[in-house]
């Protein structure tokens, strides 16, 4: 192992590698000199094993959580990006060695030669994991380490280090108590036995006697296990608690609250702002002031202001080649959807599945674009009733955005074309989701920071170490709902470059395509040959579209006298 280059107070991987190190020192000494062959010797040797593999688990889960998390959200803070710290750990051996060890249980009671078979297999696991293990461990002293240095104040490591010591003795702790919560059932188990053993030879009185015994036994026992747990909860505390039930904890938190949260010290802020909590936002919600996480209609957000917009500009001719002032209101939202990409959605993007912004009349196309950049695995869009254009889905192909998109509702996106969602099909398409690293917009990307594309030189050298920055493909699953509703200019090459993956897959199941005058009747056609699973009455096209498809059963227009969706019957 390379010599510690690190100061010993700041070096998060010191003491638990230290340990670690220790630990294999130790099981190589017991398999080395192990005799598979003896059935008390590997009764003796198992539960050591099973020990020492489940510390290695444990300390697996304190590195993910409590190192690797946080490296991970502060690179994405200084747009530094990599697959690397995420999966670190992707591919652990742990839990195939402690499966064999647990069903190396029932060995003890079989022929030698099962025994010694078994002894090989386990040999032969252990072997391997340690060949890879140890590597591991200085691949990440010497890039993992340099980074937390780099990127982390000296007392925001001295507290990680403490963390990261402290839940290594939690773990310690848990498994003294279990082991004398063990040695207690068993004991309990003796006494039932030999109880029960007097039994047989006694009669009535004996038997109750024997009943109340087992009683105060069970009674005394579960009295004592629950003292244990109460005393490990008191001396825990909250900020001791696993993460996993903190992080469940704050789930059931609204936005605001989150927030406030967030600043009561930096282990929650990067609780409250890890990925796994933000599955599904709501940007215009919030933006309007509706700090929860409840889905509201958009048509009823939208639609008085939107009729008071339109009245102003068919009475207000005079001053059609002038931008109308914004109202309070309007740059209120604009400076929240801001706000918000700019300093939480870098941090959770990779979180977000489902992203509504539904009923965001003041959501520019820009925003609304680097918000579908910052959220790669996104698979659920909601962008009604707003006034995004073919910008918004500029470029995103390149980016790798919105490759798993399973649910698309433009539904009264009015401005949106052909060319918008021909990008949107140039996602979907895996040959051309290229490399996000790979993927350069021109020579500003290499000094203006705000762009998504941004990498300085710390970056590129990490990424370049291709055996922690590989990417995997990832290939789309195809739509399986799409509204596109009010599009009015949309015609049959749009929609069928947005579709072209989605035939392919034949993973469509609704389509709304009321008020798209331009589209043929023959185009439809060929998009329901290859849609086995678009129900008839899940269909919905414009009445004036001739010879389309399931004429009898597919739904007409759905936007007639609904002046907030576009539609060839009435006056736009």
């Amino acid at each position: 192992m390379a010599p510690n280059k690190f100061p010993d107070e700041v070096n998060v991987f010191l003491v638990p590698h230290s340990r670690m190190k220790d630990l294999v020192g130790n099981y190589m000494d017991q398999l080395s000199t192990a005799d598979f062959r003896s059935n008390g010797a590997l009764e003796h040797l198992l539960p050591l094993l099973e020990n020492t593999f489940s510390e290695f688990k444990s300390h697996e889960h304190i590195e993910n959580q409590y190192i690797l998390e946080q490296l991970k959200q502060r690179l994405k803070l200084v747009n530094v990006t990599s697959t690397s710290v995420c999966n670190c750990h992707g591919d652990s051996q742990l839990v195939e060695i402690l499966n064999l060890l647990r069903d190396g249980y029932t060995c003890t009671s079989k022929p030698i030669s099962e025994r010694i078979s078994f002894g090989s297999q386990l040999q032969k696991v252990v072997s391997d994991f340690t060949q890879q293990f140890i590597p591991h461990m200085q691949e990440e002293e010497e890039i993992f380490q340099p980074l937390l240095m780099k990127y982390f104040a000296h007392e925001e490591l001295l507290q990680l280090k403490q963390q990261v010591i402290q839940q290594h003795e939690i773990w310690k702790e848990k498994l003294v108590a279990q082991k004398e919560t063990a040695e207690n059932m068993l004991a309990l188990l003796n006494t039932v036995a030999s109880e029960v053993t007097d039994y047989r030879s006694g009669n009535d009185e004996e038997y109750q006697e024997t009943l109340q015994t087992l009683v105060e036994l069970t009674c005394e026992n579960l009295t004592k296990n629950n003292k244990i747990e109460r005393e490990n909860v008191v001396e825990a505390g909250f900020d001791n608690l696993p993460q996993e039930m903190m992080l469940h904890i704050f789930s059931y938190l609204n936005p605001l609250d989150r927030t406030r949260c967030a600043q009561v010290s930096k282990h929650w802020n990067m609780l409250i702002y890890s990925p796994q909590l933000w599955k599904v936002i709501y940007p215009t919600n919030w933006a309007k002031g509706h700090c929860d996480f409840q889905y509201r209609d958009p048509y009823t957000l939208v639609e008085s202001e939107w009729k008071s917009k339109s009245m102003m500009e068919d009475n207000d001719d005079l001053m059609s080649d002038s931008e109308e002032p914004l109202s309070s209101e309007a740059e209120k939202e604009i400076r929240c959807y801001e706000k918000f990409t700019m300093n939480a959605l870098v941090r959770i993007g990779d979180g977000v599945q489902r992203l509504v912004v539904a009923g965001g009349l003041n959501l520019s196309s820009t925003i609304l674009r680097s918000m579908l950049v910052l959220c790669p695995n996104i698979q659920h869009l909601d962008a009604s009733y707003t006034n995004i254009t073919d910008l918004s889905f500029k470029g995103l192909a390149l980016k790798k955005a919105c490759v798993q998109l399973e649910h698309l509702d433009l539904t009264g996106c009015r401005y949106v074309t052909d060319v918008g969602l021909e990008r949107l099909g140039n996602c979907f398409r895996s040959e051309l989701s290229g490399s996000f690293y790979n993927s350069r917009c021109g020579s500003c990307c290499q000094s203006c920071k705000s762009c998504p594309k941004y990498s300085d030189p710390v970056s590129s050298a990490y990424n370049s170490n291709s055996s922690l920055a590989e990417e995997e493909d990832v290939f789309s699953p195809g739509l399986l709902y799409l509204s596109l509703s009010g599009c009015t200019s949309v015609t049959d090459f749009g929609l069928q470059s947005l579709l072209e993956v989605t035939m392919e897959k034949e993973s469509l199941h609704y389509m709304d395509l009321s008020g798209c005058p331009l589209i043929s009747g023959l185009g439809l056609q060929m998009i329901t040959e290859h849609s086995s699973r678009l129900l008839p009455e899940d269909l919905y096209y414009c009445n004036r579209i001739q010879e389309g498809p399931y004429p009898d059963e597919a739904n007409g227009c759905q936007n007639l006298e609904c002046p907030l969706r576009g539609c060839c019957c009435i006056d736009q």
